[in-house]
This record gives C-alpha cells, structure tokens and sequence, in this order.
C-alpha cells in the first residue's frame, strides 16, 4: 500500500508474544547473568582457600550448580523489575527500543505479573540449591537490584550501585562454601574488586549511550566524567587489580590463581582503555564483551583452583 507524500508512514502494530517477552525481559536469550555468577564463583574459591575448606566431588558440583541456577534466576526476577521501570526510557534509547516493553511484545500487565512470579521463584531455588544462610546472604544483592533502576535519574553515579550490587555476589558464595554467615567479612576485599570492576566494564558500555542518555536526562558516570574518562578507567583498572591481590593475599591463594587470575588480569587493563575509542559509539560494546569474556576466563581460573586445591575424593 503506497504513503501519500509528505506524510510519515505509521509505525506497525506491535506482535504480541508473552512467552517471548518474558523469555526476554529474564535476559535468557543473552549471556549477561554470567556477569552475576562469576563473583559467586570468585567467592567460592577465595571461601574454600581462606578457611580450608575440603569439598567431595559431589559437595562441589552441587555447590557450581546451586550458584549458577540461584544467581539465574535472581538475575531474571530483576532483569524483568529494571525493564519494566526503564521502558519509558527505553523508547528513547536507539540500542533499546527492541526490548520486550519499548516494543509491545509484551503488555505492562503481564511483565508486573512475571516479576511477582519470578521472586517466590528466586527465594525457593536458593533455599533449595544453596541453604537458608545463602537466602539471607542474598537479602543485600535484592534490595540493591530494587534500588538500582531509580538511581540513574537521581544521581550521577548509578554505576556505583550497580558494582555494589553485583559485586554483593560473591557473599552467597562464600556462604555456600562455608555455610556461615559470621565470616563473610573476609570476602570484602573481593566484594571491592568486583564492584569496582563492574562499575569499569558499566562505563565502558555506557560509552554507547551517552549521546542518548544526555538528551533523555538519564544520569551515568560516563557522562559525568566524559572529559576525564581515560584517567578514571585508568584508576579503576590499578584499583581492582589491587583488590583482586589483596583478595588473593588474605585467602592465601595457590600459583594457579595468581599467575593464571591476577596476573592475566593485570595484563588485560591496559589492552582495554587502548581499545576504547569514545567516538565510536560500537567501540564500548566490544571492550564490555570483552570484559565478560575475561570474567568467564577468571571463572574457569577459580574453578580449576577448587578442583585441583579443594577436592577430594575421599
């Protein structure tokens, strides 16, 4: 059908697919809960160094499987909460107008009703998975994930909660290791390294929509530090890689995490801030990624430190 001329062609009606929609509120079609449960990982391994914890191959699969299963679906319950928060946001922003809520593929209705569904979900998966101390561990990585979605229209920093927040993982798995709650104080030094981490890679992938996020009045850091963006990334990356040593130090970490985690990180930060060119607004994406593939490779590096330090066959 031909468009009169001078007059915009109207945009299409919505497809509506529910199932679709909450499938992608969740983020399942997409790696990013991976960034929450490489810090339970962490913890699980500087847990089981600092308090020398001996695991049975069936006590340490339970454990990867509980962090991963729990940490997915408090990632998804969330997920779901900021996007129903952001979608008037989101409209506005060119790399999200194709999420679930922007688009129509899913009714504000149904996205507020997954999100009920998805919290009694989280509690009984965790408690089932990991044990009631690692429910109340992850009481603080909750009430963080429900402030986060405001804090980007109130303060210049958001990313600041959102290193908390997901740096707060790394709680349940020390719980899950030790199943103790009086200990966790000996994980803040990997708590600071993840939260400034996270807010290092959340820049980054700001970087992409500053433009948008100015226009909308939408509150980041890579806003707010626009002009001095290479000094501070250079900041971050020296401050966490002190802090991952200083998590290795206290725990009295083997070679295999310090020559194989701390060292290899070190050598990944300046790689980083050489890439990221702020004038090309794809640049920030492929640094982030970047990150998430360096998380997954740290991931693996505590996880052959458990196996080959932590278990045991008797």
């Amino acid at each position: 059908m031909s468009v009169k001329a001078g007059k915009k062609a109207s945009s299409p009606i919505p497809q509506r697919n529910t199932l679709r929609g909450v499938w992608e509120l969740a983020r399942f079609h997409t790696r990013e809960s991976w960034l929450c449960w490489y810090p339970s990982i962490w913890g699980a391994c500087i847990a089981a160094s600092s308090q020398n914890v001996v695991l049975d191959p069936y006590a340490f699969l339970k454990v990867i499987f509980g962090i991963w299963v729990s940490v997915t679906v408090s990632h998804a319950a969330f997920c779901t909460f900021n996007d129903i928060c952001d979608q008037n946001l989101d409209v506005h922003v060119e790399r999200c107008k194709t999420r679930p809520l922007p688009s129509g593929m899913i009714s504000n209705r149904n996205a507020v009703l997954a999100f009920l569904l998805w919290m009694p979900v989280t509690v009984w998966v965790t408690n089932a998975t990991l044990g009631d101390k690692a429910v109340i561990a992850f009481v603080p990585i909750w009430i963080l994930s429900f402030v986060y979605p405001f804090m980007k229209r109130l303060i210049p920093f958001p990313q600041v909660v959102l290193g908390a927040t997901i740096g707060a993982a790394v709680f349940p798995g020390w719980v899950a290791i030790t199943q103790r709650l009086d200990d966790v104080g000996e994980a803040v030094p990997l708590f600071w390294a993840t939260a400034v981490w996270v807010v290092y890679f959340d820049v980054i992938y700001a970087t992409q929509d500053s433009p948008d996020d100015e226009k909308i009045g939408v509150k980041s850091l890579a806003i707010f530090m626009a002009k001095h963006m290479t000094t501070f990334l250079s900041v971050l990356a020296i401050l966490q890689v002190a802090l991952f040593a200083q998590a290795a130090r206290q725990a009295h970490s083997s070679l295999i995490f310090w020559i194989f985690g701390v060292c290899v990180w070190a050598l990944n930060m300046p790689w980083h801030l050489l890439s990221l060119d702020i004038s090309d607004r794809k640049s920030g994406g492929r640094v982030f990624k970047a990150n998430i593939k360096l998380g997954l490779y740290m991931t693996g590096v505590s996880i052959a430190e458990l196996i080959v330090n932590r278990v045991r066959l008797s």
